[in-house]
């Protein structure tokens, strides 16, 4: 092959390299600033099957159809908030009442276990006759403990002081949160009002070499965000019911509450489920509530075991990947971005594939290579 055909190679990949990193650039500055109006087209697309139904079958005005659909979301939402913080405020107030008496068992818990144990005894004994006897000793020890409950003493006031700004940053930026929240209902209706207008405006201005595969990539990643979505919705959901039986058989007092905040909370990638049913089995160790310990961890076992067998298949049907495919995407994103991974492994698993399937890699190497072989 000639030097003038590499040349040509090398100009059109570094050609494509550079409009990749442009694209990269773009949506890494562009998102911080268009991410209300992102979000609010990911609702229109979620309500947009109502909004038809609507219009087509109860024959409703678009505008109307859109409202209304819009209004019941936002109710469903203000009762869900409404309950959220009526029960949170019930748990407060319970565990308010329940401290005092949890700190003094635990006082006494410890106490006893001094008293009883014959082992620990012997060891502060032990302890108590080296100090006699090595008086230096004793010095260093003293002031190593008071070094230390200096620095804890610190440390505490720094995360109290943290918190206490987390909070005053949280209010001072809720104006915020409310106009962006405000912009995104604006957004949604709109959007939602105007979308078949959008789309066919999207259709005329788009180049026509483009239409096709850019239909297959718009309607592959439409499909992988909401089946996603779906599937998570079906397993916090059957997180929430085996939490639900589980705690009525263990005749837990508020067991509809309980489970609802576990299937909240293990929707969050950081949390899980098991941010909350551990500490409460290890509080009900500590407190000699034994039968009831070892029943939630059998339920938190359960809903692991489920959760396991059940999320790559799921994920697979609702997004359309073989499940062997997600299972490799949920280890790969786990390894290389954390909890966070098992929501950006399949993402960036499905863009890729879409984009393979709308030909869009073979047109990149193409234009590459070139159309014609030269020797």
């Amino acid at each position: 092959m000639s030097q003038t055909y590499w040349f040509q190679i090398c100009m059109r990949t570094l050609l494509v390299l550079l409009i990749a990193t442009a694209i990269f650039f773009a949506l890494y500055f562009i998102l911080p600033l268009v991410y209300p109006f992102i979000i609010a087209w990911v609702i229109a697309m979620l309500l947009d099957p109502m909004v038809n139904w609507l219009e087509k079958k109860a024959r409703f005005p678009r505008w109307l159809a859109v409202t209304l659909v819009l209004l019941v979301l936002l109710s469903l939402i203000s009762i869900f908030l409404i309950f959220l913080i009526s029960e949170l405020v019930v748990a407060l107030a319970r565990l308010a009442d329940e401290l005092p008496d949890f700190f003094k068992k635990m006082t006494q818990l410890f106490m006893d276990t001094f008293q009883d144990n014959q082992n620990i005894r012997k060891i502060v004994e032990t302890v108590q006759n080296y100090l006699t006897h090595n008086p230096q000793h004793q010095q260093n020890i003293v002031n190593s403990i008071s070094n230390n409950i200096e620095l804890m003493a610190k440390k505490v006031s720094e995360l109290i002081t943290e918190l206490l700004a987390g909070i005053g940053t949280f209010l001072s930026n809720l104006p915020y949160f409310i106009t962006v929240l405000i912009f995104i209902i604006l957004a949604t209706f709109f959007i939602s009002l105007d979308w078949p207008r959008i789309k066919q405006k999207l259709y005329h201005i788009t180049p026509k070499p483009l239409k096709k595969t850019g239909g297959m990539v718009f309607y592959g990643l439409k499909k992988a965000l909401f089946g996603f979505i779906r599937a998570q919705l079906v397993l916090i959901t059957i997180t929430g019911l085996i939490m639900l039986v589980g705690l009525v058989i263990l005749q837990i007092e508020h067991a509809v509450s309980i489970a609802f905040f576990i299937a909240i909370i293990d929707l969050l990638p950081y949390l899980g489920v098991g941010a909350a049913i551990v500490p409460w089995s290890l509080y009900l160790f500590l407190t000699d509530q034994f039968s009831l310990a070892f029943g939630l961890l059998i339920i938190y076992a359960v809903i692991i075991v489920v959760r396991q067998f059940l999320e790559p298949k799921l994920v697979a049907n609702n997004v359309g990947l073989d499940p062997l495919i997600v299972l490799i995407a949920l280890f790969v994103g786990l390894n290389l971005f954390g909890v966070l991974g098992l929501i950006i492994g399949p993402v960036i698993t499905v863009v890729l594939l879409t984009l393979n399937q709308a030909n869009v890699f073979r047109d990149i190497w193409t234009f590459i290579v070139g159309k014609t072989k030269h020797s």
